[in-house]
């Protein structure tokens, strides 16, 4: 194993405490940057690595390939809070059975403090070390038998990109100026 690869699995690793930090403190987009940070890197370590170029050689060729493994792996448990569709998915490419985490449902709830008031909420049937896998990097078998590759996700073709930032900026523009006609209403009763 070269610096590299240790340095990209402890990476990984270590992302859990910041990232689990992050989403405890309601941080999401700050927790999906971080998250986001690592598969750049990820990819960098494949471009660097070029495992295409040392085919020839399985004891490198092994270590770089398990090294991206076990990264997207640890990536995967990262990112499931935020896409659990697609972890699923991602750990079944990667050999995974069985469900990789529940998905969350809505469920109608009453109030304990005021029997009748009904609210909904959003829950799951999570169970750590049961239902749930635990909140840091596990170990990939060496030798895991995987399934033949397929696209986890689509590419958004360019039409479909650019029609729906015409409609966020046509959201944007309709928002602005709704918000300076109540601006200019809330003006105009200051000076009444």
């Amino acid at each position: 194993m070269t610096n590299e690869d240790r340095a990209l699995l402890e990476e990984s690793a270590t992302a859990f405490d910041v990232v689990g930090d992050l989403i405890e403190r309601h941080r999401q987009k700050a927790a999906l940057l971080e998250v986001m940070r690592l598969v750049g890197d990820i990819n960098k370590y494949i471009s660097a690595a070029e495992p295409w170029k040392i085919k020839d050689d399985d004891a490198r060729l092994g270590t770089v390939l398990h090294t991206c493994a076990q990264a997207v792996s640890d990536a995967n448990h990262l990112l499931a809070p935020f896409l659990p569709h697609s972890a699923q998915k991602v750990w079944e490419a990667l050999g995974g059975t069985g469900t990789f985490s529940p998905l969350p449902r809505i469920e109608e709830v009453e109030d304990l403090d005021k029997p009748g008031f009904k609210y909904p909420i959003i829950t799951g049937d999570y169970e750590l070390g049961s239902t749930v896998h635990p909140w840091a990097s596990e170990a990939l078998v060496v030798g895991t038998e995987v399934p033949q590759p397929s696209p986890i996700f689509e590419k958004i073709p360019e039409e479909a990109v650019a029609e729906e930032l015409d409609r966020f900026e046509a959201d944007s523009v309709r928002r602005k100026a709704a918000e300076e006609e109540r601006l200019q209403a809330e003006k105009g009763k200051l000076g009444d």
